[in-house]
């Protein structure tokens, strides 16, 4: 059954008909820009369903701004009048994520500077891209996970604990941090995970468009 969404002025009959007129209005700019004044209020309106809107908002909205994420895509920035900044999920706004996804993005996170060393040491080797032929730069390339997938490496680390995914313990990332996913609040756990990820991720570097279907499928 089709749920309808309401914030600020705005209403939607359901959720993909505001998914769909967030996403045209973000589409009109480019990374830096900010938002046009009847397009910041539609935000800061559907900001105010963030489970977090409190810590994202801060001492208060100066502006916001269109900018890109990890994997390229267009994404939004808080900047409060404190000087601050913040990136905040429109989409979680929308379709709040569910505990497993929080917690995949918490281990993804853990992993992150495993998988930036691995994409420098790689451009040292590789310029092309091995499906496309197009040349790599650290800019344009994307690290991707061959057999076993990421979801399936997780859950065979998980499974050797054993330990269920949605009760792994996260602490929030203090509010100036640049990435806003949670952080693995057992060390010993983490520690494990990024070892466990070192041995067993079979990694390989693609331009960032050979990528775009990988991350969709």
């Amino acid at each position: 059954m089709a749920k309808p969404i309401a914030f600020g002025t705005y209403q939607f009959k359901t959720k993909k008909r505001a998914t769909e007129e967030a996403r045209n209005r973000i589409n009109r700019y480019e990374a830096g820009e900010r938002l046009q004044l009847e397009d910041e209020q539609f935000f800061v309106s559907l900001f105010t369903l963030h489970s977090e809107y409190s810590e994202k908002k801060g001492a208060g909205i100066d502006y916001i701004s269109v900018e890109r994420d990890f994997h390229n895509n267009r994404c939004l920035y808080i900047h409060r009048v404190d000087g601050t900044s913040i990136d905040c999920s429109w989409v979680h706004c929308i379709r709040p994520a569910s505990q497993k996804t929080v917690v995949s993005m918490a281990f993804r996170r853990a992993a992150k500077e495993i998988i930036m060393a691995y994409k420098s040491a790689s451009l040292d080797q590789v310029d092309i891209c091995p499906v496309l032929g197009t040349k790599l730069t650290y800019e344009n390339s994307h690290v991707s996970y061959l057999s076993p997938s990421f979801d399936d490496l997780l859950m065979e680390f998980l499974q050797q604990r054993p330990i269920d995914i949605e009760s792994v313990a996260l602490t929030n990332p203090k509010p100036v941090d640049t990435d806003q996913r949670g952080q693995i609040t057992d060390q010993e756990l983490l520690d494990d995970w990024c070892s466990f990820h070192q041995k067993k991720a079979n990694l390989q570097l693609l331009s960032a468009e050979a990528n775009l279907p990988r991350l969709k499928s």
